[in-house]
């Protein structure tokens, strides 16, 4: 079992602790925040020892691995300080907000024989396995295109931090908090990126920044994508995938800190309709306890190197292209 200090202990920091407190894989042990009086409390329910400095942290051999859920401009100095210390690593997404901060960060980790965990949990979905189990199988046929709307207001209220509106860690509207996961799940089911062309919008109020992103991408495949985020409508979450022998649709009811069921509707070429209720699973735990088996050497973790790369290369080539307005190619 990994014995692990979650770093940063406001509202997802704190979903992360609830999510573990059954596991059999990781137990958190302590807690680091700047905001100790905020975290107190929480603390106490959950038997931590919380404290204020990550130094104190990397250096206390009970600790083996550290879960990240800080804000993203720190993500590279705290990744560089754990693997010096020989710490396992999760991280949360976005891993870095450009690809020569991506690359120091694994770089630092590949010397330590460190495999980074990294906070996308919608891989895990069940629906969303589902998709990708079809196409994996053959059953959709040549992929064609993947398109997601994946929209909600969680970050026009009181549990979003200032740092997840502010511009420099948050460029591109939603991106870093939405988008980033979708990129991530689509290079899953079609492969690298080859280029992309982005379009963010202000449109409300209730936003102090741009509250729309949308892309269409280009896939080395060949295949092509859109996703559209919007930061400031109620929860909608609807992914499609389309081949040339059927399509499939997933749908969500609310955000993953919500336990209610997902839906996937498939049409085939015999013009069959069906849809399938998926019960919620705890996403969360399932991602963090992969990595911790990957980390320990108990078995792989579904996100390789060149993906958790990409991954911000996409993010980096989604911000140049909103800011020009051109088409952008993907590196």
């Amino acid at each position: 079992m990994l014995n692990a200090a979650v770093i940063g202990l406001g509202w997802w920091g704190k979903q992360i602790v609830t999510c573990l407190a059954d596991s059999e894989k990781i137990n958190v042990v302590r807690g680091v925040d700047v905001n100790l009086e905020g975290a107190r409390d929480f603390a106490a329910v959950h038997d931590l020892d919380i404290g204020d400095s990550y130094d104190d942290v990397l250096a206390d051999p009970a600790v083996d691995a550290v879960i990240l859920v800080t804000p993203h401009l720190l993500h590279e100095e705290q990744v560089l300080a754990a693997a010096a210390a020989g710490k396992q690593i999760f991280c949360e997404k976005p891993f870095a907000l450009n690809a020569r901060a991506a690359k120091r960060m694994l770089a630092a980790c590949d010397e330590k024989s460190i495999n980074i965990g990294i906070g996308h949990e919608r891989r895990f979905e069940p629906a969303l396995e589902a998709v990708k189990t079809h196409l994996d199988d053959g059953d959709l046929g040549t992929l064609i295109h993947i398109e997601c709307n994946w929209s909600h207001n969680n970050f026009t209220k009181n549990i979003a931090s200032g740092w997840r509106k502010d511009t420099k860690q948050a460029p591109a509207g939603t991106l870093t908090a939405l988008g980033v996961h979708i990129t991530d799940y689509f290079q899953s089911l079609a492969g690298p990126v080859a280029k992309l062309r982005a379009q963010s919008a202000h449109r409300s109020s209730l936003f102090p920044a741009d509250d729309v992103v949308t892309v269409q991408f280009t896939f080395a495949s060949g295949a092509t994508g859109y996703m559209c985020n919007i930061a400031t409508t109620p929860f909608h979450s609807r992914i499609n995938v389309f081949g040339d022998k059927g399509w499939a649709e997933a749908r969500e009811n609310s955000n993953v800190d919500i336990p209610e069921p997902a839906t996937l509707t498939t049409r085939w070429l015999d013009e069959e309709l069906t849809t399938q209720t998926y019960a919620s699973r705890n996403v969360v735990k399932a991602n963090l306890e992969q990595w911790a088996d990957a980390a320990e050497g108990r078995g792989d973790y579904r996100f390789s190197r060149d993906q958790k790369l990409h991954n911000v290369e996409i993010l980096e080539a989604i911000v140049r292209s909103a800011e020009s307005g051109e088409e952008v190619t993907v590196r």
